[in-house]
């Protein structure tokens, strides 16, 4: 039995785990959307929630019903261009990516302690 977020025990069975730990059920006794679901390793409890972006690409097809093929049964092709799974950073100040510009703003803003310069 698997202890569900809504403190309901239920069955179902351990489809696989990723390598982070996470660990991903199936029920089809229940409608379909609601019979797949993750236990995060380590879920956000800082937030009382866990982020969706803790799961990993390979498992989101299959969390989505794209398709019935786990990364377990059928693990996907190895491409020069996938880079390892790394979560949102957007709450963490430090690793959030901020964007910057090298161009000069199109419009300057008026500061009233710098004299008017007429032109």
């Amino acid at each position: 039995k698997q202890w569900y977020q809504r403190r309901v025990a239920i069955t179902a069975g351990l489809v696989g785990s990723d390598d982070k730990g996470n660990e991903y059920y199936e029920n089809n006794d229940y409608f379909l959307g609601r019979n797949r679901w993750v236990q995060f390793k380590e879920p956000n409890w800082l937030m009382m929630k866990s982020d969706a972006s803790d799961i990993p690409a390979e498992w989101h097809a299959w969390m989505h019903n794209m398709t019935d093929h786990t990364p377990v049964t059928h693990p996907p092709a190895e491409r020069k261009f996938h880079m390892e799974h790394r979560a949102n950073m957007t709450p963490i100040f430090h690793e959030r990516y901020t964007p910057s510009t090298t161009t000069k703003p199109k419009v300057e803003s008026w500061n009233p302690a710098q004299p008017n310069k007429i032109e």
